[in-house]
């Protein structure tokens, strides 16, 4: 009886939509103000009589069994929890516990392990950045944290955005004065040219200009060398920046050093959204708990392991979507009464911007790593050819001072001579720059101006500073959390099965016992 309902039910709602529809609409146009009753749809008897007993009848015969179906289950579920009393309270703790679980393992797997750990026949490449490879976290057989596998990707995204909207390198740069770094400079010179005279010259000449000669110069001519050499690093100080673009590039650097310390990287974004993880991972445990409690009701009535294993996939999934969400979402604050809604994030914009600069001035935006990079890094052979550039303008200053005519001069042989001064002086160099740390620092002073810029960016622009770190990969957290809530429900079906098989045989060896007495 119910199914022939149900059957007249359908098949009256599909009549109305096909052959009634469109002469109501007609007849609604016409007559604005009238009863249904009165249209042409209500006066045909068949419809009428179908909708009659199909519809009306039948969700009234389906109200009255869903009614019974649901006092029964009710009724059915008490009975359940009160016997099961402790199975019931453990659901939403277990639940809790899951949430929470899932939710510490998505911020494990973004961050580690540092390295693959697992087969590595094969990895997946999915781009380069300045040689660098852009990586899957997964393998075929194993995992890497998600920002180390893609360092390149997120280090590059960081510092665009700092070399793109925030700073401008080359105005930073020069405020450096040139003569102020060749004034620290120049109390390295001695020891300098002792080194480069040394790769140039046998041991004994360079000391015997050291001891003999240069004690007998004239004041006059100690004053011409010292203002040559003076000059001479002043100069070049001015033709770096001039060229800063030539023998440095800032994304590079940073991107690069990424790559190397990939820990470092992990670092700046544990440290910037320090709240957000620590949120993360504690929201699991009072979503798990919420979501737990709905489960009692489906356990209470459904004698099924699935109930738990589906209830757990649902805590794990969802416990891991909502907290990421109310990190990001909403971007823009939203008035709800009294309240003024916002991501976690975003809502935490100042602080955020405070943490980043001083994370970027402290670890990365240094004099030492700048240097470090142009000695070491990619643009090394640029750095060391407008060293020799440099080298051949002060020789030809110094040739034409002294008189001596340019036809006379072999121009190859001034160019090897230049090249061959700077190769000697790239290679001594770096060990005499670190007295320039201090005041290139404190000159640059970048930190003000970097937090002022983070403040000063739009919601969508800032969420970028952290959101990709979860946009990546973000659907396998979710899984992950997903397939490891429903490991957890199946587990605590088992064990209650377990512990319950395990009293009941208790009770009835202790029945037997008795009967036995």
């Amino acid at each position: 009886r119910r199914l022939f309902i149900v059957a007249g039910a359908a098949l009256g709602v599909v009549l109305v939509l096909a052959s009634g529809g469109l002469g109501l609409k007609a007849h609604a146009a016409e007559n604005p103000i009238t009863n249904l009753s009165s249209s042409t749809l209500s006066k045909n008897p068949f419809i009428r009589l179908l909708c009659f007993f199909g519809v009306v009848r039948g969700i009234r015969t389906e109200r009255e069994y869903l009614k019974r179906l649901a006092v029964t289950l009710l009724k059915k579920g008490a009975r359940k929890i009160k016997r099961k009393r402790v199975e019931a309270i453990c659901i939403p703790l277990v639940a809790a516990f899951v949430g929470w679980l899932t939710n510490w393992l998505a911020v494990q797997m973004i961050f580690y392990p540092i390295d693959f750990v697992g087969v590595g026949l094969k990895r997946f490449v999915t781009g380069s950045i300045y040689g660098c490879d852009v990586l899957q976290p997964h393998g075929l057989i194993g995992w890497q944290g998600i920002v180390p596998a893609k360092a390149a990707k997120m280090g590059y995204a960081m510092v665009n955005m700092v070399t793109s909207k925030l700073i401008d390198v080359h105005q930073t740069f020069l405020k450096l004065d040139p003569d102020k770094l060749a004034t620290l400079l120049s109390i390295e010179v001695p020891e300098l040219a002792r080194e480069v005279g040394n790769t140039l010259f046998p041991g004994w000449s360079v000391a015997l200009a050291e001891n003999h000669l240069l004690p007998r110069l004239t004041d006059d001519v100690r004053r011409a060398l010292l203002t040559f050499q003076h000059e001479y690093l002043a100069s070049f100080v001015r033709c770096m920046q001039d060229n800063l673009g030539r023998i440095m590039d800032v994304d590079e650097f940073v991107t690069q050093y990424y790559v190397e310390h990939k820990p470092l990287l992990n670092r700046f974004f544990q440290e910037c959204g320090k709240k957000e993880l620590s949120f993360l991972v504690n929201s699991g445990v009072w979503f798990g708990f919420l979501l737990g409690l709905p489960q009692v009701l489906v356990w209470a009535v459904v004698d099924n392991i699935w109930s738990l294993v589906l209830g757990g996939l649902v805590v794990g999934y969802a416990t891991n979507w909502l907290a990421l969400k109310l990190i990001f979402e909403p971007v823009l604050p939203v008035k709800v009464g009294p309240l003024t809604i916002q991501g976690i994030f975003l809502s935490r914009q100042k602080e955020v911007s405070a943490a980043f600069a001083d994370f970027y001035c402290t670890w990365l935006l240094k004099s030492k790593l700048f240097w470090e990079y142009l000695f070491t890094g990619p643009k090394r052979g640029a750095f060391k050819e407008l060293l020799a550039e440099h080298n051949l303008e002060q020789i030809q200053k110094v040739s034409q001072s002294l008189g001596v005519r340019a036809d006379l001069v072999d121009k190859e042989v001034l160019g090897d001579l230049a090249e061959l001064g700077a190769d000697r002086v790239f290679t001594q160099l770096p060990s005499h720059v670190h007295v320039l740390h201090d005041h290139i620092d404190s000159v640059l002073n970048i930190q003000p101006a970097l937090q002022a810029g983070l403040q000063s960016l739009s919601p969508q622009e800032f969420e970028q500073v952290l959101h990709p770190v979860f946009q990546e990969e973000e659907f396998i957290l979710i899984i992950a959390g997903a397939v490891l809530g429903a490991l957890a429900g199946a587990l605590q079906h088992l064990v209650s099965d377990g512990v319950r098989g395990h009293l009941a045989r208790k009770r009835q060896e202790g029945q037997s016992v008795m009967n036995g007495k």
